[in-house]
């Protein structure tokens, strides 16, 4: 239910009309089943049907007006309505919303053109895309009974469940597991400062890496062994410890090594990989944008190429085009995987991905990056999100990863993948 609403209803008996329209009603303000504009699309539609009363109609416009929703009172009663009327009808659990009201409608003794309500509602139903079946099926539905659970208690083997959970990621699993229950990774005190909470969190994410956990997804000649599952497995067991250890290990083994692997050419993978797995380069995966979070098409960053020097000159248009909430960037992060638009001359050709330096080795800013701290993030104080603007950057034109896309000495673009 929303949470405003409009003044209570009276409580005089639903008209047959009004009772055809109650399983409408429902789903229009059941929560997060439709949209504000679906909500309207009903109002619109029922308040063109003839078979309709003007008071009825009137009724209805008022309750499905999206900017006042009902008040809880009417509401449930609603559903109480539906669910005492299906008590009476057959097969009710199987019915559409058109069909239910219609039903309903017949059992509160309509005397109107009920044929011409059942197409009116299953038209409503249809425009609304909305598996009506489900809605009625979870409102009225039978629920199994609750099964007895006197008796005796069958212990679990839990050696044995677990060798069954784990399957062949078992060794993997048992070698985290014993990683972590290392006094090294004792949680440190709920009232840890962020500054310090980071730390302790790079530092458990390195002795990981040092055992070689940070490279399993990556190939045999960075440290790895390409086991991607082994990979999921890895977060998943390392979240049963701490979630800011597991979102930094994801960003730097997963988002940002994982960028290199998938976007970066043969000789790229080999230069990068091997340092990315072992966190001797920590990274960030540069992607989501103030302005257009995550949609990827439309990210304002530029990576302009200047033939003169071979470089690209990579820039922030607006104050509000920074990449926004990257993870690793506010304290740790010297190398970024950042996705911008590659523009030669007066084309752009849309979104690529560059390996683009943000810190020198002491850990401070480059000269045209700007990097600010998202701040403290709750359950989740481990994690260093930040934000970073460019200013005219200039990077080596071999920093464009080249896995599908090219830029020739002179400027000239290809790239396997055709483009419209």
């Amino acid at each position: 239910m929303p949470e405003t609403a409009s003044s209570p209803e009276d409580h005089t008996s639903y008209s047959p009309g009004i009772v055809s329209v109650l399983p409408f009603l429902y789903i229009a303000w059941a929560d997060g089943l439709l949209t504000s504009t679906q909500i309207a699309e009903i109002n619109t539609r029922v308040a063109a049907q003839s078979w309709l009363s003007p008071d009825e109609r009137e009724r209805l416009r008022g309750w499905l007006d999206p900017d006042h929703p009902p008040d809880a009172t009417t509401y449930y009663r609603w559903v109480r309505q539906i669910k005492a009327s299906a008590h009476d009808l057959p097969s009710a659990a199987q019915k559409s919303l058109a069909e239910l009201g219609a039903d309903m409608a017949r059992l509160a003794g309509v005397d109107g053109p009920i044929d011409e309500a059942k197409r009116a509602l299953a038209e409503i139903e249809a425009a609304l895309g909305v598996v009506g079946r489900e809605a009625v099926r979870e409102l009225v539905g039978e629920r199994p009974p609750v099964a007895d659970v006197a008796g005796a208690v069958v212990p679990a083997e839990v050696a044995g469940l677990r060798a069954s959970l784990d399957g062949r990621l078992a060794p993997l699993r048992d070698r985290i597991r014993t990683l972590l229950s290392d006094p090294a990774f004792r949680y440190p005190g709920t009232e840890t400062p962020t500054e310090e909470m980071r730390e302790i969190v790079l530092g458990w994410t390195r002795r990981l890496a040092d055992h070689g956990v940070g490279a399993v997804a990556l190939p045999e000649y960075a440290g790895g062994h390409d086991d991607h599952e082994g990979f999921i497995a890895t977060l998943e067991t390392i979240a049963y410890h701490d979630l800011s250890l597991t979102i930094k290990f994801g960003v730097q083994f997963g988002l940002f090594a994982g960028a290199i692997r998938a976007l970066g050419s043969d000789a790229q993978k080999r230069t990068y990989l091997a340092d990315a797995g072992s966190l001797a380069l920590p990274g960030c995966f540069a992607m989501t944008e103030r302005g257009h979070g995550s949609n990827v098409r439309d990210l304002q960053t530029t990576a302009t190429y200047d033939a003169a020097t071979q470089e690209f000159v990579v820039n922030t248009p607006t104050e509000n085009d920074h990449k926004e909430w990257i993870g690793n960037a506010a304290a740790h992060a010297r190398m970024a995987t950042v996705f911008a638009q590659l523009v030669i001359g007066e084309q752009s050709h849309g979104v690529h991905a560059f390996l683009v330096a943000i810190r020198d080795g002491g850990g401070e800013p480059i000269p045209g990056v700007r990097i600010g701290d998202s701040g403290h993030k709750l359950g989740l104080n481990g994690v260093d999100n930040g934000r970073i603007w460019f200013d005219h950057l200039r990077i080596p034109r071999e920093n464009l990863l080249t896995r599908f896309a090219q830029v020739s000495a002179d400027g000239t673009y290809a790239s396997p993948i055709p483009s419209s």
